[in-house]
């Protein structure tokens, strides 16, 4: 045990053990035998330019009034005011998903079991493969990043509380087809890119960047905020601001080469738009779900009994108290992170249903754990380096709060947790307890969606 934990592979022991928990956790689960699981909710809309191009052929969705196949499939689109029908959420998942969504066909297709429908368990299966690998790729990257700055030890407990003392590791057992895992792994890509890219800024680093970027806002546009990462690295004062500029104006071809290959990514999303509805920019979401810019439910999005992030993945605590000690071990990290920390923050929460509907904690805040783990094994190492009494302090608290992330996700899975109806009194009767009580459900108290729509419900 002592040499393992003395390794120089300690982060790649930690990357296996999470998988192997994950992929254990999968198989005992066994979601792919539920048609109302790994393709449902909002997975539907992610996923629907698939099956729609590749098997029904037809991307306007028009043979769901024939109803061919009715009862093998379900697509839920939007509605223009002209009666046209078009997919709520963009393009980025599906593209994600497609390795493994013809995975599924090609097995389907040869199968005599199960229906090509693109709903059909080869296609469960598939796409739970396709969430182990993206997870997977995505540790591998924020390993490389971790190490770039922190020791073996420092960034193994980082990757293994990220994962299993938070509410991503709901979101890639139970949930691994929802988009928060997936831009979890493009986040750390995008760190590891950018840290190439300013070592040596070439054509390479700046292709890739550019379509990572692309992929990223064209899987969640409000994700796009990460360009500040970018843009904002390396500086921490005045003069390394005006060295950025200036070394932005030396590199003004493959900045613009950035943004090109951006472009490319974002091309079949604008195109899709234009056939389907007459527009190359359209909000598919509908009159009714829109950010409230005016009215953030910042204090709620942390700290409230229904969803509050710091409430049920308390360990982000530590990562938010973090970000300060990156301005002495990471200087040239600390104002990119704060500046996207701070917009995502105020966006995610000016949203009109602040707490994301049926989750457990926030889930949209898992899409940032990537960046957030940087500070997080920032005040870790702080504190390895502190008196002994000082650290085993520390080390207490940080396992306390990890551990109540790893409960928490075990209570939601039981139901002592509601999706979105927790109040005080369910909170506390729940405390300690799997499975709720029998008073339980008297005590939660459902959101009133149809006023939070016009920006009235606060809690």
């Amino acid at each position: 045990m002592i040499k393992i934990l003395n390794s120089k592979k300690l982060t790649i022991y930690a990357i296996g053990f999470v998988m192997f928990i994950i992929t254990g956790m999968q198989l005992n689960q066994k979601n792919w035998r539920s048609d109302k699981l790994i393709i449902y909710n909002d997975i539907i809309s992610y996923y629907a330019y698939l099956p729609a191009t590749f098997i029904y052929k037809d991307i306007t969705l028009n043979f769901i009034d024939k109803g061919d196949g009715e009862g093998k499939y379900i697509f839920w689109p939007n509605v223009t005011k002209d009666g046209k029908k078009v997919i709520k959420m963009s393009s980025g998942m599906s593209m994600m998903y497609a390795p493994f969504f013809f995975l599924g066909h090609f097995y389907a297709l040869n199968s005599d079991t199960y229906e090509a429908t693109g709903f059909s368990v080869p296609y469960r299966v598939a796409l739970i493969i396709g969430s182990l690998f993206w997870l997977l790729i995505g540790l591998i990257f924020l390993r490389k990043v971790l190490l770039k700055y922190f020791p073996e030890n420092i960034s193994a407990l980082t990757i293994l509380i990220v994962v299993l003392g938070t509410n991503l590791l709901h979101y890639s057992t139970r949930e691994p087809t929802m988009s928060h895992l997936y831009n979890f792994s493009l986040f750390a890509i995008f760190l590891w890119l950018t840290i190439k890219w300013f070592e040596k800024p070439t054509v390479k680093w700046s292709i890739l960047i550019g379509l990572l970027t692309g992929l990223i806002t064209v899987t969640r546009p409000n994700n796009l905020i990460i360009v500040f990462i970018f843009l904002f690295y390396g500086v921490y004062h005045i003069k390394s601001f005006k060295e950025q500029l200036q070394l932005f104006w030396r590199q003004k071809w493959n900045i613009l080469l950035i943004a090109f290959s951006a472009t490319i990514l974002l091309l079949p999303q604008l195109f899709y738009w234009k056939y389907v509805t007459g527009h190359w920019v359209y909000y598919s979401y509908g009159e009714n779900e829109k950010f409230f810019f005016n009215n953030p439910q910042i204090i709620n999005g942390l700290f409230s009994y229904r969803k509050g992030w710091l409430l049920y993945t308390p360990v982000m605590t530590l990562a938010l108290t973090g970000i300060f000690f990156l301005k002495g071990k990471l200087k040239y990290m600390f104002i990119p992170v704060l500046i996207f920390l701070i917009l995502n923050i105020y966006i995610t929460f000016s949203w009109w249903s602040w707490w994301y509907g049926g989750s457990f904690g926030m889930r949209p805040m898992i899409d940032s754990y990537s960046i957030l783990a940087l500070p997080l094994a920032a005040i870790m190492h702080y504190f390895y380096q502190q008196r002994l009494w000082i650290k085993n302090i520390f080390v207490i608290v940080l396992l306390l709060f990890a551990l109540n992330g790893f409960w928490g996700n075990i209570k939601y899975f039981k139901g002592s947790i509601h999706w979105d109806s927790m109040t005080k009194a369910a909170y506390w009767d729940s405390f300690g307890r799997v499975k709720p009580s029998p008073d339980f459900y008297n005590l939660i108290k459902e959101p009133d969606y149809e006023s939070a729509a016009k920006g009235l419900e606060e809690y």
